[in-house]
C-alpha cells in the first residue's frame, strides 16, 4: 500500500526543504545551493543529511521557528511531528492488503504497519522477503511512512531465521499490536 499522489507530493514538499535546511546548518554538502539540487543527490548523501537531522533534534525547532520556506501552521505541525520518527534498521517482513510490515531489529521487537511513498516496496526491492534495511519511519497524517532513503545489502535468510522472525512478529503483535502511527 502506498500514499495517494497528493499525500506523497506533500511529503516531498515538506521533507526536502527540511533536509536542505539541515544541510545548510550542518554544511554536509556545501556545494548544494537549492532544494532541487539536494533532490539530485545520491541516497548515501541524503542519508548523511537525514542522520545529521535526527542526531540534532533541535534542528526541527529551529526550522519551525525560522520557517524559511513560509510553511503554513499545519505544515509546520507535520514537520514538528517528525521528531517522533524512528531511524534504524528493520526487516521488511511481510506485505498485507493495507501495510507493509516492518520489524525492528532491537528488543523488544516492534511490528510497524508502514505505507510506501509513491512506489510500493515490492517494486523498490525486487528481493524476496524478508529484507534487512536501514531507513527512517516517520509519522504522516496518522500513518507511518518511510522517508524513501534506504540503505541495505542483499542477504539471504535461512528457514530457521525466518521462523525466528515469524515468532518475533507474533510476540510483537501479542505485546503491542501492529503499530500504525507514531
Amino acid at each position: 500500500m502506498k500514499l495517494s499522489e497528493p499525500e506523497s507530493n506533500m511529503f516531498h514538499e515538506l521533507y526536502y526543504p527540511l533536509l536542505f535546511y539541515t544541510n545548510q546548518k550542518r554544511r554536509i554538502l556545501p556545494q548544494v545551493f537549492t532544494v532541487l539540487g539536494l533532490q539530485k543527490q545520491s541516497s548515501k548523501q541524503l542519508k548523511n543529511i537525514r542522520d545529521a537531522l535526527f542526531q540534532q533534534l533541535s534542528l526541527f525547532d529551529q526550522f519551525t521557528f525560522e520557517n524559511p520556506f513560509h510553511f503554513s501552521l499545519g505544515e509546520l505541525e507535520i514537520v514538528n511531528h517528525w521528531k517522533r520518527s524512528r531511524v534504524g534498521r528493520y526487516f521488511i517482513f511481510r506485505e498485507t492488503d493495507y501495510y507493509t510490515i516492518f520489524l525492528s531489529n532491537v528488543k523488544p521487537i516492534k511490528a510497524y504497519g508502514v505505507m510506501a511513498l509513491n512506489k510500493e516496496f515490492n517494486k523498490i526491492f525486487k528481493e524476496e522477503l524478508p529484507i534487512y534495511i536501514e531507513t527512517a519511519l516517520l509519522p504522516f497524517n496518522e500513518k507511518i511512512i518511510t522517508d524513501g532513503i534506504f540503505s541495505y545489502c542483499r542477504l539471504e535468510f535461512g528457514a530457521g531465521f525466518i521462523r525466528s522472525l515469524q515468532k518475533s512478529y507474533q510476540t510483537a503483535l501479542d505485546q503491542d499490536g501492529l503499530i500504525i502511527s507514531l
